[in-house]
């Protein structure tokens, strides 16, 4: 059964889609949650959050996806959006999904920002025990090597793309979005307000991710340019943290999945790691 609901967070509302498994057919004990992306939504890339959940159901999990505080059909301004409301909406998340199903654990399913908002949220509810983190970004150290991977090959993607014909074809008929090509080259692909705000400087990312005693999972695609970076850095957290790095590489996939196949790869690793995670 799937069905739309609210809930509140800070005082605005905002909109899930709750999926849990007809009556008679048996309910896992762990629910699932998952956290867009900092410009997605509920659905997640490409509806990777729809399908998964759905798919989720079919086995037995409960699931709450939803839309951040000024994100898709949810209250609040866009502007004013920061990963410290994020980890906040998803504590009162995970609160609204333990209430309606009556579970007393939650794995966190997070894309690329959303994964960030998991490793900041773990430690802050005793019902999270676990996280699938797919294309993390790095918190808790330095990030520049995995930006500088990530805007060379913005460059280089438009640099190819400026040898073919059809792209000065568009140039003559004023069909190229000169404005949105440029603010991607001098942002790296990075997005309004994604560098972080003021009041997420006050996060220790490290404390965060040493308190967390669950388990975690990390996907990223083969051919992301931040996966070296991030492997690298998650390893030597898991490491410091004595917990297992267990991950996972989907070969030839970009930082988004961009196929059937690779998104398949993603969501069959990640269902069949949770049914272990739920004791199955």
């Amino acid at each position: 059964m799937e069905r739309h609901c609210y809930f509140e967070s800070e005082g605005a509302r905002l909109l899930a889609a709750l999926h849990i498994p007809d009556e008679g057919f048996p309910k896992l004990p762990l629910g699932l949650v998952y956290l867009h992306g900092w410009a997605g939504y509920r659905i997640g890339p490409h509806q990777m959050f729809t399908k998964a959940a759905r798919r989720a159901e079919g086995m037995g999990f409960c699931s709450l996806r939803f839309d951040f505080r000024g994100r898709g059909d949810s209250e609040g301004d866009t502007q004013a959006t920061t990963l410290t409301t994020m980890i906040a909406d998803t504590v009162a998340a995970t609160r609204f999904l333990l209430a309606e199903t009556g579970l007393e654990r939650v794995a966190l399913i997070g894309d690329c920002s959303g994964s960030e908002v998991a490793l900041g949220t773990g430690p802050l509810h005793e019902a999270i025990r676990a996280m699938v983190l797919w294309s993390a970004p790095i918190v808790a150290g330095d990030r520049r090597l995995s930006d500088s991977a990530k805007k060379r090959q913005i460059w280089l993607t438009y640099l190819r793309k400026a040898f073919r014909k059809e792209t000065w074809q568009k140039l003559v008929g004023a069909k190229l979005q000169l404005g949105q090509i440029r603010r991607a080259l001098a942002s790296g692909g990075k997005g309004a307000g994604e560098e972080g705000a003021e009041v997420d400087a006050e996060i220790d990312w490290y404390e965060r991710f040493m308190g967390f005693g669950g388990e975690r999972l990390f996907i990223y695609g083969g051919n992301d340019p931040t996966t070296v970076a991030s492997v690298e850095h998650y390893e030597m957290l898991c490491r410091r943290a004595n917990k297992p790095f267990d991950s996972f590489i989907v070969p030839g996939a970009n930082h988004a999945f961009y196929s059937l196949a690779w998104e398949n790869q993603v969501i069959d690793r990640t269902l069949a790691w949770l049914r272990g995670q739920a004791g199955v």
